[in-house]
């Protein structure tokens, strides 16, 4: 495998539910975050994101039909851009296809293709994550000099 992989980037299919939840489930082993996973809340992701279009997608890849990876990617207005937003919620390459230019590939074809006219591209590490963080800033993301605070309701 190389980094000239044919990989195709799609839109989440109801036939993909299977496959991605397992791959949310591995990358929410993998990588803890700050909330714990569970199939109640894939499930919410995938209805909301399947009823509310506007609200982000899932981007499915794949390499020779087989399914590898995805992205959910969140839309929202930031009036400190002046433009629309798109977080790369949850970005998630299979470990076998890591390494080979594939997220880099995804957010440059992102970045190329800007999805509902949004104006940055914003997503966040976990802080043990450091090859992931080296990845992004090799990119061009730059850290925010605030602190995300979160009440749950």
């Amino acid at each position: 495998l190389n980094t000239d992989m044919d990989i195709k980037y799609r839109q989440f299919e109801a036939s993909d539910k299977k496959v991605i939840a397992e791959l949310i489930e591995s990358l929410h082993r993998e990588d803890p975050g700050d909330k714990p996973m569970s199939v109640q809340k894939i499930k919410n992701t995938f209805d909301a994101l399947t009823d509310h279009p506007d609200r982000g997608m899932i981007i499915v890849f794949e390499y020779q039909k087989e399914i590898i990876g995805y992205a959910i990617l969140i839309n929202f207005w930031s009036n400190e851009f002046g433009g629309n937003i798109v977080s790369i919620d949850e970005l998630y390459i299979k470990k076998e296809f890591r390494s080979q230019g594939i997220g880099t590939n995804f957010i440059k074809y992102l970045a190329e293709n800007t999805i509902g006219n949004s104006v940055a591209l914003q997503l966040e590490v976990t802080s043990h994550n450091k090859k992931a963080r080296k990845l992004y800033e090799s990119i061009g993301f730059k850290p925010h000099k605030k602190n995300i605070f979160d009440l749950e309701l």
